[in-house]
């Protein structure tokens, strides 16, 4: 073989590789790349190669669309066995359980120092029925109450709160539409003020900003907010409910998006995660680790504990976290989730 036919062979294997990343199909029809045995993974081999570059392009366009969820690379092989931090916390009960969870979490990260915070609330399992904001909606409006009574002082008997001694709250959602909505029907904490991000500006002696399910549209927005907020006040707690930052069809959108998301992702700390998927829940309260509970019928309470860790496993390790051991024998329905399964089905009925 000729040195100049040695020489084409990467750039060959690049392009062939790019364009099967980037095929149509691509990402909900392909398949997941093939983990290969390390020893394989590192031999020289044309085959490794190729599928190593084919992972690396996919990984790349991954990251420049945004996802947080990345897929593996051959070359990583299997994740290491998790080490457990001790007894996870179990799935909630019940909807209103969820949300004295959240604001337990809540009150817990801000008592322990960190102000600025993410709540992901999310038990549609894949079914996009009801939109992120609704969803996020139908969370927040019970919310309000109970983290705005967890914020006051209590009275001087140390009996409930004085009405008084409520916080300011600012909360702030996508639209005018909807801020008009919850204002006249929701029964809203005292002395909150509501509006739309694109407008509204911080209003003074605030005891805490909170933004409901800012999208990529509301970037411009985020970013002024937490700009002030560091400027008039660092020390007040900032919340941002369902954060979706990423527009991955605008390009424009897309890289300011995802430059914000990866600054909220370092500086803002997820203090309640309840995300489901078909076959179980991914799952996180401050200031325990991060566990994914998988539905098995014959377990106590319908799901067993896979995973429980401080690091959030990625959306590939998630995936292989929710796939039963016996996964190809037949599985009888039943109730997988027991009281959690009751509350998801009514929350996504809403």
């Amino acid at each position: 073989m000729t040195r100049a036919a040695l020489t084409s062979i990467p750039l060959y294997t690049s392009l062939v590789a790019c364009a099967l990343a980037f095929t149509p199909a691509a990402p909900h029809q392909r398949a997941r790349p093939r983990t290969l045995p390390i020893h394989a993974q590192m031999q020289p081999g044309l085959g490794g190669m190729f599928e190593e570059a084919k992972a690396r392009l996919w990984r790349a366009a991954q990251e420049g669309a945004g996802q947080t969820e990345l897929d593996r690379l051959p070359s990583e092989g299997k994740p290491e066995p998790v080490v457990p931090l001790g007894d996870a916390s179990t799935l909630p009960d019940s909807f209103e359980d969820s949300i004295r969870v959240a604001v337990d979490a809540c009150k817990e990260a801000l008592l322990d120092g960190p102000n600025r915070l993410v709540v992901e609330f999310d038990t549609a399992a894949g079914d996009e029925t009801y939109n992120m904001l609704s969803r996020t909606n139908k969370f927040v409006q019970p919310f309000l109450p109970l983290f705005s009574a967890s914020l006051a002082p209590p009275t001087a008997d140390g009996e409930g709160v004085a009405l008084s001694a409520l916080p300011k709250l600012q909360v702030l959602f996508p639209d005018e539409g909807t801020a008009a909505y919850a204002k006249n029907n929701w029964q809203l904490p005292p002395n909150t003020v509501v509006g739309s991000m694109a407008r509204a500006k911080l209003v003074e002696d605030l005891d805490a900003l909170l933004l409901v399910n800012p999208c990529a549209t509301e970037v411009p927005a985020v970013q002024r907010f937490i700009t002030e907020m560091d400027e008039m006040a660092p020390d007040t707690p900032f919340v941002l409910f369902n954060p979706q930052l990423i527009n991955m069809q605008s390009t424009g959108y897309g890289l300011v998006g995802r430059d914000l998301r990866n600054m909220v992702q370092s500086s803002f700390l997820q203090s309640f995660v309840l995300k489901s998927y078909p076959t179980g829940a991914i799952y996180r309260v401050y200031p325990e680790g991060y566990s994914v509970w998988r539905e098995d019928a014959e377990a106590e309470g319908g799901y067993v504990l896979t995973y429980n860790a401080i690091t959030r496993p990625s959306g590939d390790d998630i995936e292989e976290l929710l796939i039963a051991e016996d996964a190809d024998a037949d599985g009888e329905g039943g109730d997988p989730f027991d009281g959690l399964a009751k509350f998801i089905k009514g929350f996504q009925s809403l």
